[in-house]
């Protein structure tokens, strides 16, 4: 019985898989925002969008940004709000952006 319990709650506890990247149609255009510019920083976000059936990018949100507080967030959620992912990837998704000042 014990096993039993056991073996159920490892099954309810297990993560969804990670949905596929996304590919894109059009992709996100992004400039290294002026604070990270003044500082010489490179960095990354990651953003979870949700995708419609045209491809649009809607109700994205900062998932992480690094480093904080230098504009990285606000410029990827713009360039993904302009891009355009490839039909048929409906649903949310994990988009990750990096910049580099090289």
């Amino acid at each position: 019985m014990f096993i039993a319990f056991l073996a159920a709650a490892l099954v309810q506890t297990a993560p969804a898989p990670a949905p596929p990247p996304v590919v894109w149609a059009e992709p996100p255009r992004i400039e290294i925002p002026p604070k990270a510019l003044e500082a010489g920083a490179s960095g990354s976000v990651v953003l979870r969008c949700d995708f419609m059936e045209n491809g649009a990018a809607t109700n994205c949100v900062v998932v992480s940004e690094t480093p904080a507080g230098l504009g990285f967030g606000r410029e990827a959620i713009r360039g993904v709000r302009m891009a355009r992912a490839q039909r048929g990837q409906t649903g949310p998704r994990e988009v990750r952006l990096n910049f580099s000042t090289r």
